[in-house]
């Protein structure tokens, strides 16, 4: 019925006008989000005197590095994270589809592949193209990503023991104030912040995709996970093909889609532009582990918001959502957030004595 309505006013449905209505309906979830927490935070500075907001879980969406302790903890002890489990929850979340479905979230859902997406296309229609590195460069730029990855990984799942992550929930008054530094980060910046946000800004206007091309950590997690994984989708290249270069050339992670009989490359994004522009019906199909399965748009685009949903309504039903912070602990720690034990130096965090934790409801 809708796409039928849309045909009648003359709008054709098709992969990459849906994805970019999920794009942007995440995009603006996002913004919502966020919003309600900056309430959320001007609430706790006003010392509850102000219109309650409450405190939106997803927000913990920003807080990848503590998701990612979080999943340790859950690694070694069997337990969530009992201060930021949502955190925990969509990191999990995005493993797992990357494990099974591909690399959909970066394409269809991530709201900073969204954002450097609309920038390098904007990039395109003033310059008229979008500049490549060259190959050597390119090369090298791309393996920054995995270093950072391996860095955070090597510290966090390597280097932290059980004892640290109990001392580290429990009596560490950073961990339970992060998602408000979080977020002062951003309202707060100084010049050095504001300096390298726009040289990101700029690089990804003149570049398809540079963050997540060359710096994005988890971005290199996911592709690690779906790497030659036989329940991954992939796209296939028969003998219909033409030779016109059209795939190749709308690819945004820059894959030479026409010279590959089967694309099996960990940056595929499974955005489906390549099939989206391909002049010839049926040169171009996404495949179930290279077989006769052809998964339309509509149906990878299903699944993987299905399984985000479906994932994250299961760990609302089973109380691994909301945080066991109370609001009221929240407005005794946002209002003496100035103190030192708050800080966070590079990796050293202060510990907490029991007796002095601000007092809950």
């Amino acid at each position: 019925m809708v796409k039928r309505l849309l045909n009648v006013w003359h709008w054709e449905v098709n992969s990459q006008r849906a994805r970019w209505i999920i794009q942007i309906a995440f995009f603006l979830l996002v913004l919502l989000i966020g919003y309600k927490f900056y309430l959320f935070v001007e609430y706790c500075e006003s010392g509850g005197t102000t219109g309650f907001v409450e405190r939106p879980p997803g927000v913990e969406a920003f807080l990848p590095i503590g998701a990612l302790i979080g999943l340790k903890y859950f690694l070694v002890t069997g337990n969530v994270d009992p201060i930021h489990p949502a955190g925990f929850v969509i990191l999990s979340t995005f493993l797992l589809s990357a494990l099974l479905f591909g690399r959909g979230f970066c394409s269809w859902m991530c709201p900073v592949g969204t954002l450097s997406e609309w920038l390098w296309r904007a990039g395109d229609r003033l310059l008229g193209k979008n500049f490549r590195l060259p190959t050597p460069l390119d090369w090298f730029l791309r393996s920054l990503k995995y270093l950072m990855l391996f860095f955070f990984l090597y510290q966090i799942m390597i280097k932290m023991d059980s004892g640290f992550l109990d001392t580290f929930y429990k009596h560490v008054p950073y961990v339970r104030v992060a998602d408000v530094q979080m977020m002062k980060f951003f309202v707060e910046m100084n010049t050095a912040t504001m300096v390298v946000l726009g040289a990101l800004v700029g690089l990804s206007f003149i570049t398809k995709n540079f963050w997540c091309r060359y710096l994005c950590p988890y971005g290199a997690l996911l592709a690690l996970l779906w790497y030659n994984n036989p329940l991954s989708v992939r796209v296939v290249r028969n003998d219909k093909c033409i030779d016109c270069e059209a795939c190749t050339t709308a690819c945004p992670v820059l894959l030479d889609v026409m010279r590959t009989d089967v694309v099996t490359s960990p940056e595929c994004w499974h955005c489906y532009d390549c099939i989206k522009v391909c002049p010839v019906p049926g040169a171009l199909e996404m495949k179930v582990a290279g077989r006769r399965w052809d998964v339309r748009y509509w149906v990878y685009a299903f699944v993987i918001i299905g399984f985000f949903v479906g994932m994250t309504t299961y760990a609302k039903y089973n109380g691994h959502w909301q945080t066991s912070i109370t609001t009221q602990e929240y407005i005794a720690r946002v209002a003496e957030l100035n103190d030192p034990k708050y800080e966070h130096k590079r990796g050293k965090f202060t510990v907490e004595k029991p007796s002095s934790s601000p007092r809950k409801e």
